[in-house]
């Protein structure tokens, strides 16, 4: 596990805490449920580490949602933030 703020680690990351949110669940009570340090689930939601398989495994349980799902909505946010990037570059050459 390094650090690392990759824009797939921020896009899991975002995911991860959006979920949590629409679940009703503070950081915390994720954590509780997930066994992890407090620490790490913050660390992972601000895309500042990569988390291992194990972790992301149990904060989709703790999430009460499938890895496959936490991925899915991942993908989906990383590839508006690369189309957001990309009409970024596109203005400044104009």
């Amino acid at each position: 596990m390094g650090e690392s703020r990759e824009p797939q680690n921020v896009a899991l990351g975002r995911a991860i805490r959006q979920l949590r949110k629409e679940a009703g669940l503070t950081q915390e009570e994720l954590a509780e449920r997930a066994e992890m340090p407090i620490a790490e689930l913050s660390r992972i939601e601000a895309g500042a580490i990569e988390a291992r398989w194990g972790t992301l495994r149990r904060i989709a349980a703790g999430l009460g949602t499938s890895l496959a799902d936490v991925f899915r909505l991942s993908e989906f946010d990383h590839a508006e933030e690369q189309q957001q990037d990309q009409g970024d570059h596109g203005r400044d050459e104009q």
